[in-house]
Order: structure tokens, then C-alpha cells, then sequence
């Protein structure tokens, strides 16, 4: 099948053309009906979902309806290797779903059988490390929670977002982990980390600004303007400017000086610093966070035979802002052990997460839970939603309840 008749079978526009044409070439295989295209296949993966509401009689629906139209298989398998696959293929989040050919609810448990397809590779990929299968199952949690923010901007139609599934890629090639409530991404320190220091004396945990990082008045990180920040060492003596753990905050026209006999660095550039990634669902409260670190901890060192010195993480949901609004939340709950540090701005951050959507006029999203209301109440005071970042140093993780940095 060519491109044009592909665009024609598939209900799809010619701006769609425009984007898959550098990716196109015809290929019988395509044409295939995939395995996860399948009621059977659905069936078997629903349960780990907990969806109030089976969709399968729509799958069935779905399938039948994918069987008549060579161009949805063929889409179905092109997508399947550019998000699952790592082939080379157009950016995810410019793919649209077949809503010309299946509608909005149709094209929406296309793109959530997709999703599912990435469960047995897991499964299979996890075996062979020997971890236990509660890593896998957890990836379904995750699933469940792309099929939550789906419905909130789809009249409540069960699916998942294309721009999404990506992130499965990483626990097929064995990147990332769900243990307990979290998800950890294997990698180095990452460079929006802040330089962090132990006293040898007291225990003591101090977090410096990184060298040419940018500072506003208020101590939030900015990509132009602002107080340029500097870290500086004699030979014997560090200085630089401090982040308030408490506020996430640096201090803008603060200096502090620590002589690294007494100060020692944390962290180093080649070990495993994991960052912490929160899927949906709810429940997060601090108790449940402070096992799943610690479980975490323990899994890396059995099943991979590293010490975890830190877990850290850059999110929207690391916003200072949630600890004035939502002060009795799990969120502030959880804010209140870590140490926060600030990151660079983003408009939308959370927005997708939290409403479905990130465009159009922000006034008109709903206000029906807690955590909207407070992104409106932000957006009402002209407050721009943000980002932050935290770290949590595992030697300290037999201290979680007590707010583990605010002491210092």
C-alpha cells in the first residue's frame, strides 16, 4: 500500500502524509494483524489495569473494524516499532490517533492496546534479570494511570495518549523500575543536580547551586537574566550559593564557604543517581514514599549490585507553590522530606498531567478536585506554574517522618 492510499483507507489527513512521508516505505508485514490488536490480548492484560468500567466489548468492536482496514494494521505495526520498537520514526507526541477512521473512543483503545503491547516484552525482558514480578505488573499501574489522564480531556473514553508510550521503552530495555509507589530511571547525576555536600563532623547535608546557573530575585532558576550563580574552590575552600531545602529556593545574594576537610562530596559523576518518577493513581502518602525509597535501595543492591548513595527527581508535582495550597496534602506531606532545589521554568508544568490537556484557555479547565482548584489559584494570582527538584540521600532514609533536611 502506498502513501496515498494508506491516508485514504486510514481516514487520515494529508498534513498526516506530510509528516510519515520521510519515514514511509511499503511493506507487506505491515499489513498484518499485530498480536495485541486482539480482544484475547486485552482480556488477558485488563485485569492488572483495575478499570471501574471494561471496555472489552468495545475492543471487540475495535478489532473487527481494524480487520476491514489494511491502513489502521499498518499503522498499528509502524507504531509499534517507532514507540516500543526504537526504530527511527517521527516524534510521538506528532503522531495523531485514526480518530477519522475509529472515532474518539475507538481511536483511543487503539492507542491503549499499543500500550499493553509493551507488558509481555517487559515481563519477558524483567525474567531474565531474575526480578520479581511485581516490577512488570507495576508497569500496568503506570498504564492505568496514562488511561486516567486520557479520559479526563475525552469525555471519559478509556485510552492512551501516543505521546506517552515512549516512556515504556525504558523498562523494556531494563532502565526502568517500579518498586512500591515509585519508578526509578537508572542513570548518572544528572546536571540539573545540585552540588551536595556532607559535614564529616555533624552529618550535616548542604546543596550549593551548580556554576552558571541563573537565579531570580526569589530564587527560582531562570534560563536568561537573573543573579549568575558561582562555584568556586581555592584548593581548599568551596563557596557558592546555598539552596534552602525547606522552600526549594537558592539564597540570591548569599554566599557560603565550606573547607572540603570538613565538607565531603556526596555524590561522583559515574555512579547510579536514579530519579524518582510518580505514576498515577493515588495513595502517595509520605509512608508509602519513604518504603518504596528504601525498598528501592535494597532492590538495586540485590538484583544489580550498586549502592545508591541518592534518588532525585525534577517534576511538577516538586512545585513549592503545593506546600502553602495543599499544606495537609501527600504532596507536602512528601515535600516535607526531601531536599528541595529549583529548576528552570515551564509554562505547563503538570497541566497534561493533571487536566489532560495543556492547551487552549486555561480559565476553562475544570476546578473539581483540590489539586486543580490550586492550579487555578495560582493561575488567578498570576503565579506561573513551575517545576522543582529534589534529592534524598538513602544513609538518611532511616530518618523519614521527621523532615529529614529542615533541621539544618
Amino acid at each position: 500500500m502506498n502513501l496515498t492510499e494508506f491516508l485514504k483507507d486510514g481516514g487520515f489527513s494529508p498534513e498526516v502524509g506530510e509528516l510519515l512521508a520521510p519515514w514511509w516505505r511499503e511493506d507487506p508485514a505491515l499489513e498484518t494483524m499485530p498480536e495485541f490488536l486482539d480482544g484475547g490480548f486485552f482480556r488477558e492484560y485488563e485485569p492488572l489495569l483495575g478499570l471501574r468500567e471494561s471496555p472489552a466489548s468495545r475492543v471487540d468492536a475495535l478489532v473487527a473494524e481494524v480487520k476491514k482496514h489494511p491502513a489502521l494494521r499498518i499503522y498499528a505495526n509502524l507504531l509499534d516499532r517507532w514507540l516500543l520498537g526504537g526504530e527511527p520514526g517521527p516524534d510521538g507526541a506528532r503522531l495523531p490517533l485514526p480518530v477519522g477512521r475509529l472515532g474518539e473512543e475507538g481511536a483511543g483503545l487503539f492507542s491503549l492496546l499499543l500500550a499493553l503491547a509493551a507488558l509481555p516484552r517487559i515481563r519477558k525482558s524483567q525474567a531474565e534479570l531474575g526480578l520479581p514480578e511485581s516490577c512488570w505488573r507495576g508497569v500496568a499501574g503506570w498504564i492505568a494511570g496514562t488511561v486516567t489522564i486520557y479520559k479526563a480531556a475525552h469525555d471519559g473514553f478509556a485510552g492512551t495518549n501516543l505521546q506517552q508510550i515512549h516512556w515504556l521503552r525504558f523498562s523494556i530495555e531494563r532502565r526502568l523500575f517500579r518498586v512500591g509507589r515509585f519508578e526509578y530511571l537508572v542513570h548518572t547525576v544528572p546536571d540539573w543536580v545540585p552540588a551536595v555536600y556532607r559535614s564529616r563532623a555533624d552529618g550535616g547535608v548542604l546543596a550549593l547551586c551548580r556554576d552558571d546557573w541563573r537565579i531570580d530575585g526569589g530564587g527560582f532558576r531562570v534560563e536568561e537574566g537573573g543573579e549568575r550563580t558561582f562555584l568556586e574552590w581555592d584548593g581548599s575552600m568551596l563557596t557558592g550559593t546555598p539552596i534552602d531545602p525547606a522552600s526549594g529556593r537558592a539564597l540570591p545574594g548569599v554566599r557560603r564557604t565550606i573547607d572540603l576537610e570538613v565538607y565531603e562530596p556526596v555524590l561522583t559523576p559515574h555512579e547510579w543517581v536514579p530519579s524518582v518518577h510518580i505514576p498515577g493513581g493515588g495513595g502517595m502518602t509520605a509512608e508509602l514514599a519513604g518504603a518504596s525509597l528504601r525498598e528501592a535501595a535494597a532492590f538495586f543492591r540485590k538484583y544489580f549490585k550498586k549502592e545508591i548513595r541518592a534518588f532525585v527527581c525534577d517534576s511538577w508535582i516538586l512545585n513549592p507553590a503545593w506546600m502553602e495550597l495543599l499544606p495537609e496534602s501527600n504532596l507536602a506531606a512528601f515535600m516535607r522530606e526531601l531536599y528541595l532545589f529549583p529548576r528552570t521554568p515551564y509554562p505547563q508544568a503538570g497541566l497534561f498531567f493533571v487536566f489532560g490537556r495543556s492547551d487552549g484557555d486555561f480559565a476553562s479547565y475544570p476546578a473539581d478536585t483540590s489539586l486543580r482548584r490550586a492550579f487555578h489559584r495560582l493561575y488567578n494570582a498570576g503565579e506561573p506554574f513551575r517545576t522543582g527538584g529534589m534529592f534524598v540521600l538513602t544513609a538518611d532514609l532511616d530518618r523519614w517522618g521527621g523532615g529529614l533536611y529542615r533541621s539544618r
